[in-house]
């Protein structure tokens, strides 16, 4: 699994093969095998372990913000959370948001794992950000709000909007809080 990680968090899902996941954990195919059913099946628990890291941290880092009652302080503490993770891990920036764009399969899984993915941790800091229906409508709003999403952490990842985390949080904050004033 960490062979997994480490391949398509810095190399992208081409990256990882199964040969290249043997070498990278130093084990023989039988053992990859006798874990995975194919390089699709470690893909899918690579993003899955990876989204259940980024979540865990985003839903305790909300759990614990200052003031537990305010849903904006829950959600900045969350989205603070995000960014230091991503900052620390670029592996989880790449995994998560890079390479369901540019890889079909992993899109498709992503597509049909969207409703946890929106209501959980994004429900946990701000309850009225999941959404109310399974519409297209809805589906289309979503879509903008990540698309925005992916392409502010991805920026921040990268570098490309200096250190000030503070001033990045508060503009994140301000993104989603402004999605849920529309709705």
């Amino acid at each position: 699994m960490q062979a997994g990680i480490e391949l398509v968090g810095v190399g992208g899902v081409t990256a990882m093969t199964m040969r290249a996941v043997c070498r990278e954990a130093q084990l023989s195919q039988k053992f990859f095998y006798e874990s995975f059913t194919d390089t699709d099946d470690l893909l899918r628990e690579v993003y899955r372990s990876t989204f259940h890291r980024a979540r865990t941290v985003i839903e305790s880092a909300a759990a614990s913000g200052e003031d537990e009652t305010d849903s904006t302080e829950r959600m900045r503490a969350g989205v603070d959370a995000a960014a230091r993770l991503v900052k620390d891990d670029p592996r989880v920036c790449r995994i998560l948001l890079v390479e369901p764009i540019a890889d079909l399969t992993l899109r498709h899984f992503v597509r049909d794992s969207i409703f946890a993915m929106i209501t959980n941790p994004m429900a946990a800091t701000h309850p009225t950000l999941a959404p109310a229906e399974d519409s297209v409508r809805s589906k289309m709003r979503y879509a903008t709000v990540f698309g925005s999403i992916i392409s502010l952490f991805l920026e921040w990842t990268e570098g490309n909007f200096g250190d000030d985390r503070d001033a990045f949080v508060d503009h994140v904050t301000d993104v989603l809080l402004s999605t849920v004033s529309r709705r």
